[in-house]
């Protein structure tokens, strides 16, 4: 009776978590390229290597915090990442050189490293495979409503000073680090007898999960363009960063209203990997049909199909993943998935500032669209073609015994 308070105090702590870190985030990353192209004459090649470089030092590290997930207190390691997060809030607040910004995405993706695998770790843990699928449609359903208020209220800061807004997402970091010292609950720590070494081997002999990471990366090279170059035509076409602000409440409103419920009739109708097949099938479409958007309504419905179509597919990724992953090193499968996730999105980030920059260079403003469509086209053929996915690993062994 007590675990089961323990788990839905955990769930509920977790929902307001993500409800400020997606809008302590949400609220200045959007507004970092624009600011630093726009107002510093930083070049969008070298703004989004800064950015990469924060996606890298994340989610490229994100094996060390799936480790440290499956040996150490969640709390612990949430709160250490969180505040290590505020500070590099803080230091972007100040950060009109090249080197301080790069300090700053470190700092920044560093704190993430610490906070986001045991939080996902959590989740995984708290949840089962029958109530994950709506748990991670809840949690999106937050993240939408956040996505929604970050913006708006980033671009509202923006009129006062960039500062203010690098300080109201250090706040938003500074109440998640409160909430984890004080309302969270001891949540999980892993068997002492746990060793990496072993997790490693087992993942290295995992072939449908090596697969599934694989096309993961190929997705995020082109889809991350949602957060780089989308910023960016969406300033061409409105003629001020107000657009930003317009573009992700767009984004985040049909994602808030839609999640849920599509989720739960998907989930009715499709298995996990035939949402993803539809969900990327969706995207592909938004991609190759952006560049034709040549005023602002066009551009938001653009946007609009996109979102459905991130509906569709993450929460359906996310269960495949945890649904793979062996449980005895939920921590290091689920980093294995977040370094592909860094490495697509990372690359996918320079893809889109050089694609950006050059395409202005050589009057092709096109191509990049189409490249990023070829790319989340490809990670849609793959989930398409090959069927071993999303079979829980304990009914896996069980059929091989």
């Amino acid at each position: 009776m007590e675990t089961q308070i323990n788990q839905r105090r955990g769930l509920l702590i977790l929902l307001f978590f993500t409800f400020f870190m997606v809008v302590g985030f949400d609220m200045i990353m959007p507004l970092v390229i624009g600011h630093y192209v726009n107002n510093v004459g930083l070049t969008a090649t070298a703004v989004s290597v800064a950015l990469a470089i924060r996606q890298f030092s994340q989610q490229g590290l994100a094996m060390i915090g799936g480790a440290l997930a499956d040996r150490f207190q969640v709390k612990t390691l949430i709160s250490v990442g969180v505040f290590l997060r505020v500070l590099g809030f803080l230091t972007l607040a100040f950060s009109s050189a090249y080197g301080m910004l790069i300090a700053a995405m470190i700092l920044i993706g560093l704190g993430g490293v610490l906070f986001e695998m045991p939080y996902q770790s959590a989740i995984a843990m708290l949840t089962t495979n029958d109530n994950r699928p709506k748990y991670y449609s809840l949690n999106n359903t937050i993240t939408g409503i956040a996505s929604a208020i970050g913006p708006l209220l980033g671009v509202a800061l923006l009129r006062l000073d960039f500062k203010v807004v690098c300080f109201g997402a250090a706040s938003c970091f500074m109440i998640n680090f409160v909430l984890s010292r004080v309302a969270m609950p001891p949540i999980m720590r892993q068997a002492k007898s746990y060793a990496v070494m072993p997790a490693v081997k087992r993942i290295a002999k995992d072939r449908p999960y090596q697969i599934f990471v694989l096309l993961m990366m190929v997705f995020w090279l082109g889809a991350s363009q949602i957060d780089i170059t989308y910023p960016l035509r969406v300033q061409e076409i409105y003629g001020s960063a107000d657009g930003v602000g317009i573009m992700y409440t767009v984004y985040a409103v049909v994602m808030a209203v839609l999640q849920y419920p599509l989720v739960a009739l998907a989930s009715k109708r499709f298995s996990s990997r035939a949402a993803v097949v539809i969900g990327t099938g969706i995207i592909t479409a938004a991609l190759i049909a952006t560049p034709f958007a040549a005023d602002v309504k066009s551009f938001m419905a653009i946007v609009a199909c996109y979102a459905v179509g991130m509906i569709l597919a993450r929460p359906n990724q996310q269960n495949i993943a945890v649904s793979m992953a062996d449980t005895r090193a939920f921590g290091m499968y689920l980093g294995v998935n977040s370094t592909a996730f860094a490495i697509g999105k990372g690359f996918g980030t320079i893809i889109g500032g050089a694609s950006f920059d050059m395409a202005k260079k050589y009057t092709l403003e096109n191509a990049p669209w189409y490249l990023y469509g070829v790319l989340v086209g490809t990670a849609m053929i793959g989930f398409m073609l090959y069927k071993n996915f999303g079979t829980p690993k304990d009914e896996t062994e069980k059929q091989k015994q």
